[in-house]
């Protein structure tokens, strides 16, 4: 909170302000002549950020008892309010918890269709590799991809005022640190990796299962080599992973990198959970 200069009991429209302002100041578009300082500049601000939100998605969550009985009820029904049910009036914007506004649901979706035509291009040439990413064509499709998430990852950050209840905040909440971490993920150089030859293996492991479950998720079709594997497999493997080099390498605590793929680890987990827990499909329709 103190890089945003924010009071403990800041508000989303504070937090928002104060990113949006260090954001204009320290982006890369804005230091064309220091590059490498502003992508570490934009890291700190956006790690900030996601922490920032993750308090309040935390605040919203303890403050509300989601009604579990009312959720096993409408297991079988989709939990956003349908256009055609007569009994939508324009008084229930407030709805009750566990269920998503329908207009906020529908822009997510909005959004979360050009992140997957982002995801296509990003995995379609292999720019998860990212030895590769420089090369030939590659290059171009990779600033490409970079700028498609960054233009429509700002614009996601927009999304509150579609939020009516606070179950929308937490459900964008969810949206936002995942997409926001992913980003994180596709702007990492290979020099930034840390290295160690005790280290290599399970980073590489822990790398390679986090990003089958990703690509499974966000473009199902361009799994090959996983096919016979579950997702659910592959993120345990990811997740034991990062743990044990969480507990392994106690330094990489403060690493920014480890901090990055933890997030992004972490928010996957939560959004699916999200998903499989109220059926609210951000990325799919099942």
């Amino acid at each position: 909170m103190m890089i945003f200069k924010l009071e403990n009991d800041f508000s989303k429209s504070d937090l928002q302000k104060s990113y949006k302002i260090l954001v204009k100041k320290y982006h890369p578009d804005s230091n064309p002549k220091n590059q490498d300082w502003s992508h570490k500049k934009m890291t700190e601000i956006n790690l900030a950020y996601e922490t920032c939100n993750i308090f309040l998605g935390n605040k919203i969550k303890d403050t509300h008892d989601f009604n579990k009985e009312e959720v096993k009820k409408q297991e079988k029904e989709p939990i956003f309010h349908k256009k055609n049910n007569k009994s939508n009036t324009k008084t229930n914007n407030i709805t009750p918890n566990g269920e998503i506004s329908q207009e906020l649901y529908l822009k997510i979706k909005e959004f979360s269709y050009k992140i997957i035509l982002a995801s296509e291009k990003f995995f379609e040439y292999g720019l998860e590799n990212r030895k590769l990413r420089y090369e030939g064509v590659r290059r171009f499709r990779y600033r490409e991809c970079l700028r498609l998430f960054d233009k429509t990852f700002s614009d996601v950050l927009k999304l509150e005022k579609f939020c009516r209840h606070d179950y929308d905040h937490y459900s964008l909440n969810l949206f936002i640190r995942f997409t926001g971490n992913f980003n994180q993920y596709i702007l990492l150089k290979d020099n930034d990796i840390p290295r160690h030859p005790l280290l290599n293996k399970h980073w590489l492991i822990m790398e390679d299962y986090l990003i089958q479950c990703i690509k499974d998720y966000l473009v199902p079709y361009q799994v090959v080599q996983y096919k016979k594997l579950h997702w659910k497999t592959a993120f345990t493997q990811s997740w034991n992973q990062l743990i044990y080099i969480g507990q392994r390498f106690p330094a990489l605590e403060k690493d920014e990198v480890f901090l990055i793929f933890y997030n992004l680890t972490d928010s996957y987990r939560n959004i699916r959970k999200e998903e499989q827990d109220h059926q609210t499909y951000f990325f799919r329709s099942l």
